[in-house]
C-alpha cells in the first residue's frame, strides 16, 4: 500500500515539475511585444480599425488595378453617360457609376480611390518626416538640458504659435503648389509636438541606472542617446505616429479644400469636397460631397481607434477594458469634433 501510495506521489509530482517547466517555457517565449500583441488582439474596435487600415493601404497601393475593375478611370470626363440631358452629375448606381459622378461627368469612386493615395502618402510621409526629426531634436534637448534644451525650447514654440495656413500660403505663392512641398510643409508643423514628448521622456531616463552605466563604461554621448535611450521610446513613437497619422490628413484636406495643397484635375479628399460646394451642387448631388466626408471621417476615426488601442495594450496601465466598444468610438468622435473645432483657431483664421 505504501509503494503504491509513492508510485502516485511521484507520479503527481513529475506531472507537475512537467506543467512548472511548460509554464516557464511560455513565460520566457511571450516578450513585450507578443504581450502587446495579444492585449491588441482581444481589443476588438482596434483589430477593426486596424483591418480597416489594411483595407486603405491596399486600396491606395493597388489603385491601378481597382480603377480598371471599376472600368472607370479618375480623370476621365463622361459627358455622355456620367451626366443627365440638364447637366446634373448621375446618381449612385446608374450607368455604372457605384457612387455617382460629379460636376464634370468623373466617377466619384475612382477619385476616391486616388484621393486615398495623396491622403496616405502625404499623411505617413509628414508623419516619418516628423518623427525622424522630432526623436533628433528631444533626444538633444532632454539630453544635455542647460542652454541647448532652452533654444530649442523656444524654437519648438515658435513653431507652434506661427499659423500654419499663412505658412502654407507664403511657400504656395513662392514656390507653387506640389506634394512633396505639402508633406514637407506639414512635417514642419508636427515634429515640436513630437520633440516635446520626447524631451520628457529623455529627462525621466538620462539619469537612470543603464544610462550611468553606459557612461562609466566610457560610451559617447551619440551612442547613449540613440542606442540606450532611443530603443525605450519605440513604443512612444508608434502610439504618437498612429495619433499623427489622421492630423496630417485632415491638415492635407484642409489645405487642398484651400486651394493651397493638392491642385486639380489630381483626385483628393479636400478638393472634392471645395468643388462640391461650387454653386451649392450638393443640393442636387449629395453623393459629390457626403462620400468624400465619409471617407474622410472612416480614416481619420480608424487611426484615432488603432492608436488608442495600441497605447491600451503597449501600456496596460491606461487600459479601459471597463469601457464598451460604443462608448470608446462615441469618445473618439467626440474627441475628433473638437479637434476640428480647434484646427481654425489654432490656424489663426
Amino acid at each position: 500500500m505504501s509503494l503504491l501510495r509513492t508510485d502516485v506521489e511521484l507520479e503527481v509530482v513529475s506531472e507537475l515539475e512537467h506543467d512548472q517547466k511548460g509554464a516557464e517555457q511560455s513565460f520566457e517565449g511571450r516578450t513585450p511585444w507578443r504581450l502587446a500583441w495579444g492585449r491588441l488582439k482581444r481589443d476588438r474596435v482596434a483589430m477593426v480599425s486596424l483591418g480597416f487600415i489594411v483595407f486603405l493601404f491596399l486600396v491606395a497601393i493597388f489603385a491601378p488595378l481597382f480603377t480598371a475593375l471599376i472600368g472607370h478611370g479618375p480623370n476621365a470626363q463622361y459627358t455622355t453617360k456620367g451626366l443627365s440631358l440638364s447637366g446634373i452629375p448621375v446618381a449612385p448606381g446608374h450607368n455604372g457609376f457605384l457612387l455617382g459622378t460629379d460636376d464634370q461627368g468623373r466617377d466619384v469612386l475612382s477619385r476616391i480611390i486616388y484621393g486615398s493615395r495623396v491622403s496616405l502618402e502625404v499623411g505617413v510621409g509628414a508623419t516619418v518626416l516628423a518623427l525622424v526629426f522630432g526623436l533628433v531634436m528631444g533626444l538633444v534637448s532632454g539630453y544635455y538640458g542647460g542652454w541647448i534644451d532652452s533654444v530649442l525650447g523656444r524654437f519648438m514654440d515658435i513653431l507652434l504659435s506661427f499659423p500654419i495656413l499663412l505658412f502654407a500660403l507664403a511657400i504656395v505663392a513662392r514656390f507653387g503648389p506640389s506634394l512633396q512641398l505639402l508633406v514637407i510643409v506639414i512635417a514642419k508643423f508636427s515634429w515640436p509636438y513630437i520633440g516635446r514628448l520626447v524631451r520628457g521622456q529623455v529627462i525621466s531616463l538620462r539619469e537612470r541606472e543603464f544610462v550611468e552605466a553606459a557612461r562609466a563604461l566610457g560610451s559617447s554621448d551619440l551612442r547613449i542617446m540613440f542606442v540606450e535611450i532611443a530603443p525605450n521610446l519605440i513604443a512612444l513613437a508608434v502610439i504618437y505616429a498612429t495619433l499623427l497619422i489622421p492630423v496630417n490628413i485632415v491638415t492635407e484636406a484642409t489645405l487642398s479644400f484651400l486651394g493651397l495643397g493638392v491642385q486639380p484635375p489630381t483626385a483628393s479628399w479636400g478638393n472634392m469636397i471645395a468643388e462640391a460646394q461650387t454653386g451649392d451642387l450638393f443640393t442636387v448631388a449629395w453623393w459629390f460631397l457626403v462620400f468624400p466626408c465619409v471617407a474622410l471621417v472612416l480614416t481619420t476615426l480608424s487611426f484615432n481607434l488603432l492608436g488608442d488601442g495600441l497605447r491600451d495594450a503597449l501600456d496596460p496601465r491606461h487600459g479601459r477594458s471597463n469601457i464598451s466598444p460604443v462608448k470608446r468610438v462615441k469618445r473618439t468622435v467626440a474627441k475628433l469634433a473638437g479637434r476640428a473645432t480647434e484646427e481654425p483657431k489654432r490656424s489663426g483664421v
